[in-house]
């Protein structure tokens, strides 16, 4: 479940000209992936901080994909600890989608490619919006005649966080405080309640990622370094940095080596 919201039309392929720095102005985080090889572990981890994650049950998987995640909503976003449910689907699309990075991002471990993942939306999407070049990727997953853009340079330097746009019927839908969780239907009541932890996350504020021999002049670091809430740099090793509420609690959890994360509350 990522869009409580109903249908909403959707223009593409119009060709704006517009400079890079005006264009990114039309990004923004839609959620964000740590891929994983123990998600039941990645889950308990957060589970013990006071995070209250989404029930296996209600968990999206990708069909055709053989990925499936776990789950942590937030008011304005939400953290996927994704990774390979079904070996043979995950090979058989990677043979149909040569230029997509799943197979070498799954294997972080040993070939030091980043493990992280950003989505992001286009604000009045349009496809020609993105500023980077891009493959167009459809899985039955998705809607029909729907698609994501993955950003090409993310096969090709697998030292970067692996970038794509989601398009508008999949964005996640942000909330300012819980009382509009009201807008979600009651038909998915049950869903508000995932929003809610008892160590007080509200909202992602700030992404902080370092990456290991990163090429910070890239077009997909240089979009994502003009955001507003990320941030992408050069470091000894892979890191996420994510942090909640502006840091209002003053606490820091420490989750490496286990998972290459720092939350701040």
């Amino acid at each position: 479940m990522t869009s409580f919201s109903s249908c909403k039309k959707q223009e593409r392929h119009k060709p704006i000209e517009t400079k890079q720095e005006k264009i990114a102005t039309d990004l923004k985080l839609d959620h964000f992936n740590i891929w994983t090889n123990y998600p039941q572990k990645a889950k308990q981890k957060l589970i013990e901080l006071g995070f209250t994650a989404i029930p296996d049950s209600l968990s999206r998987i990708h069909h055709g994909q053989g990925t499936t995640g776990r789950y942590f909503y937030f008011l304005n976003t939400y953290l996927e600890f994704i990774y390979v449910y079904d070996k043979e689907e995950f090979t058989l699309n990677n043979k149909k989608n040569t230029a997509l990075d799943f197979k070498e991002r799954v294997n972080f471990e040993n070939n030091g490619a980043s493990p992280f993942s950003i989505a992001l939306k286009v604000k009045d999407y349009k496809v020609d919006k993105i500023p980077f070049e891009k493959i167009e990727y459809h899985q039955e997953w998705m809607a029909e005649n729907m698609s994501i853009y993955a950003a090409k340079n993310s096969k090709l330097n697998l030292k970067e966080p692996s970038v794509f746009v989601v398009y508008p019927e999949i964005e996640t839908d942000e909330f300012e405080t819980y009382d509009d969780l009201v807008k979600i239907p009651e038909e998915y009541k049950i869903w508000r309640t995932f929003f809610k932890h008892p160590n007080g996350a509200k909202k992602v504020t700030k992404i902080t990622i370092t990456s290991s021999g990163l090429n910070d002049n890239t077009a997909t670091i240089k979009t994502l370094n003009t955001l507003q809430n990320i941030s992408v740099k050069s470091g000894e090793k892979h890191l996420m940095e994510v942090y909640f509420d502006n840091k209002a609690q003053g606490k820091k959890f420490d989750l490496r080596p286990e998972i290459p994360l720092i939350i701040y509350l």
